[in-house]
């Protein structure tokens, strides 16, 4: 089994669905970046912290820290022989080269999802993510499109069955 797994894409691609998959199917330690940012802020992860792209606790000063944490938490637990997903978006190159320069082993996954199916999702999604369909749009104009590092594209409008299959052929050595 791969050791380290990142899922990545934009908000409500379906990036917690496969980590939660990961997770609960095949036993890895979920590293979710929206519960990480808002431990980081002394905040619950059910609470509520709604703020335009960019702006409030997703600065680009606190979003740095996340992805440092993110690192640093995967390190400590690869060390104790664990396997790890990291849920984030990584929208920006200097986050998946962190990742890349830290790790030797890593599996990049791009969650993607039609943008109507994103708009659904977004729209009755009660989760730790404070991200609406604005701040997709954000996302999408700033994402870096990731020719930095080698990524399988997983469409996730499939069934949790065959979404699984998939995860487990990736992973598998």
């Amino acid at each position: 089994m791969r050791p380290l797994v990142v899922v990545f894409g934009l908000s409500g691609s379906g990036k917690s669905f496969l980590s939660r998959l990961l997770h609960e199917e095949l036993g890895y330690e979920w590293l979710r970046s929206d519960v990480i940012r808002k431990e980081l802020m002394g905040l619950l992860p059910q609470e509520e912290a709604k703020a335009p792209f960019g702006e409030g606790i997703y600065r680009e000063e606190i979003t740095k820290r996340v992805y440092e944490e993110l690192v640093r938490r995967a390190r400590r637990l690869l060390e104790e022989g664990k396997r790890v997903v990291m849920d984030a978006t990584f929208l920006k190159s200097w986050q998946r080269k962190l990742v890349k320069d830290s790790f030797e082993d890593v599996l990049f996954l791009l969650a993607t999802a039609s943008e109507e199916e994103i708009k659904k999702r977004l729209s009755r999604r009660k989760d730790v993510s404070d991200a609406d369909f604005g701040v997709y749009l954000k996302q999408k104009e700033f994402f870096e499109y990731p020719e930095d590092v080698d990524f399988v594209e997983v469409n996730t409008e499939k069934s949790s069955e065959e979404l699984l299959s998939v995860l487990k052929n990736l992973v598998e050595d």
